[in-house]
């Protein structure tokens, strides 16, 4: 049992480092197989909006390490950064009209996030104890469950500053200003490697 135990500890680390290295892989994914038209950029990017604004919304009420936030999104959904994230992942997979990119993005998504937010939950409980067992409990992790406690708290952009997410913003904006090229070009970064190679 305790060796089976040191494994997936060991499996558990291994994911948690990978995170930076697969998110790099998964946006190289969608944007290599990314064959983006008008109608799939315009839907994509309205997903994107969706998931970037429940990112700036979570940013503006987390107190992080400070206390256990339970107000905006966080009434309806433990990890709402997180959820944003994959909508915002899967907006893009849309824009590039990719189904395998969807497809890898999803799997890479749960393979190397879940295991991220349960350390991190593990780490709240040791910060927060019953506090946090207690909002776990009545609160999902990824699917959102409507609850009033949407309207308490109070909305700060100086958080969102503080958090930098403008930053992510920008990125976002760049990568569909790419994601424009391409459809305007009516080409893909793919199609276009395989030229290369086979002239």
């Amino acid at each position: 049992m305790s060796s089976e135990q040191t494994f997936a500890q060991k499996m558990h680390k291994l994911l948690l480092r990978a995170r930076i290295p697969a998110s790099i892989l998964m946006g190289l994914a969608i944007v290599v197989l990314a064959h983006p038209t008008l109608s799939s950029w315009l839907t994509g990017l309205g997903i994107i909006i969706i998931g970037e604004s429940l990112r700036i919304w979570a940013s503006g009420h987390i107190h992080k390490s400070a206390q256990v936030t339970c107000t905006g999104p966080y009434a309806m959904v433990r990890h709402p950064l997180y959820l944003g994230h994959f909508l915002i992942a899967i907006g893009f997979c849309i824009t590039g009209d990719s189904l395998a990119a969807f497809i890898i993005v999803t799997i890479s998504f749960f393979i190397i996030y879940m295991p991220t937010w349960k350390n991190e939950e593990k780490n709240l409980i040791a910060l927060f104890g019953d506090t946090y067992s207690d909002f776990m409990a009545k609160t999902p992790a990824l699917l959102p469950r409507w609850n009033r406690g949407v309207f308490s708290g109070s909305f700060s952009w100086e958080l969102v500053s503080q958090h930098r997410e403008w930053k992510h913003a920008a990125g976002l904006v760049a990568g569909m200003i790419g994601m424009a090229g391409l459809a305007y070009w009516g080409t893909s970064i793919a199609a276009f490697l395989l030229s290369l190679v086979t002239k």
